[in-house]
């Protein structure tokens, strides 16, 4: 079954004209998750061939199961037609997701706002049967020479709260922030993972190997969750050259917006 709505995500995904940086944050966000316990989902697409991937570690985020119930996976996507370029657009796009978020235009460290658009989300249960539908809010952040940053804010009753293993944790303004940092192995279809690959895999959070790349290669994702005001907000990057203590920064200017 899971393989089967994988496929339909691959073919989906492949009929709609969305850029690569699109694709990837897409799928990214569709596979938050894996299942109830937590569990990663395994594909065999080279995100950077393809523009986007169904790997293991987009798993790490603290909030990675769902709500209380039968749901056991999230379908998500993100309406395009709501994305806008100005900043002075919140008040319309918290309007049309039907939420109050804290967002800033620009952060200290040089982010500066690119775009954002209203994302939609359903639950499902294992036969893919919509549960329950969401609506949340993505902001790109961009600065010269350095990766795309994102931050989405969601309902946080989307989520359970599972924090277990973070990197490190802080309390900043009377709320509680996650930090995770995790290498995510990726390999050709031909390459099986070593021994000490998938021992290391099973006994370590913060390592994933994801199957479907054209060669070799090792991504690193950090991420800063936490729940404010009944929004869940995830900050996310990959390959950033900062410090989990300039992350916590980001988060804090964030924090204090509200």
């Amino acid at each position: 079954m899971k393989r089967e709505k994988i496929e339909n995500y691959i073919e989906s995904m492949e009929n709609i004209k969305f850029s690569d940086h699109e694709k990837e944050h897409m799928v990214r966000r569709i596979m938050n998750g894996g299942n109830a316990n937590g569990g990663r989902m395994k594909g065999k697409l080279d995100i950077r061939k393809l523009g986007i991937a169904v790997a293991a570690c987009l798993t790490i985020f603290s909030a990675t199961a769902f709500a209380a119930g039968e749901a056991t996976g999230i379908v998500s996507w993100n309406r395009i037609d709501t994305r806008t370029g100005n900043f002075e657009d919140l008040s319309r796009i918290e309007e049309k997701a039907d939420l109050d978020i804290a967002a800033i235009e620009s952060f200290s460290n040089g982010y500066k706002f690119d775009y954002m658009e209203v994302e939609e989300a359903k639950t499902q249960d294992e036969d893919g049967n919509d549960l329950r539908h969401f609506k949340g809010i993505d902001i790109t952040y961009v600065k010269e020479g350095c990766p795309w940053i994102s931050v989405s804010a969601d309902p946080a009753e989307m989520y359970d709260d599972p924090h277990e293993e973070d990197t490190a944790v802080r309390e900043i303004e009377g709320i509680t922030v996650y930090y995770n940092y995790t290498e995510c192995l990726n390999l050709p279809v031909d390459e099986e993972p070593s021994e000490e690959e998938l021992e290391r895999e099973e006994k370590d959070r913060h390592f994933s190997i994801s199957v479907g790349s054209d060669e070799r290669y090792t991504d690193y994702l950090s991420s800063i969750d936490f729940e404010m005001d009944g929004i869940s907000y995830v900050l996310i990057g990959f390959d950033l050259d900062m410090t989990q203590d300039e992350l916590f920064d980001m988060a804090k200017e964030i924090i204090l917006a509200r």
